[in-house]
């Protein structure tokens, strides 16, 4: 009973960490949610627009400073052309010119202790070995009224024989 209450209590802990930390999360977007909203509504400029003609006369001003403004960021710019310099054509400033040599190993010679028993039966003797009785097979084992094994009969099946038709040897749709 006591087991059971204590992992009623670790489980409404966690609950409460987990739902915190997803409020928590939700809060944070929506301080940026609402932020983005405030930054990109257009009623305050419609409500500017309506007020009064020397208010909208000088945003269209701005409007049109602000175009300007765009319009040199449009200029298509020409970068100045490359040039081939020496030292790029040249293999030495590159790795190019590197040697590399493969490399030969020596030959693996066998020696005597490599083929001594000795050395390698030093856990034998922890070892014992298994050996299983033979198999015998009992009647009952061969009995089919046991298993209620019924007769079944094996029906072969043969295939028509293949004809050729017309549209087989025929050229034309063979060799378009």
């Amino acid at each position: 009973m006591k087991t059971t209450n204590n992992v009623q209590k670790a489980i409404t802990k966690s609950l409460a960490v987990i739902i915190s930390l997803v409020l928590i999360s939700i809060t944070v977007n929506a301080q940026d949610f609402w932020r983005t909203v405030m930054e990109n509504n257009s009623f305050s400029q419609i409500a500017m627009a309506m007020t009064d003609n020397s208010e909208a006369s000088s945003a269209s001003a701005d409007a049109t400073t602000d175009m300007n403004t765009y319009a040199n960021y449009e200029a298509v710019e020409a970068e100045a052309e490359l040039e081939v310099e020496n030292w790029m054509t040249n293999d030495n400033n590159f790795f190019s010119t590197v040697n590399v040599a493969t490399e030969a190993e020596n030959t693996l010679d066998v020696e005597n202790w490599m083929t001594d028993e000795n050395f390698f039966n030093g856990m034998a003797s922890y070892f014992k070995v298994e050996t299983e009785e033979s198999l015998e097979v009992e009647n009952w084992m061969q009995d089919t009224n046991y298993f209620g094994v019924l007769s079944v009969e094996v029906e072969e099946e043969a295939d028509a024989a293949i004809e050729v038709e017309g549209w087989m040897t025929e050229t034309a749709i063979w060799n378009m």
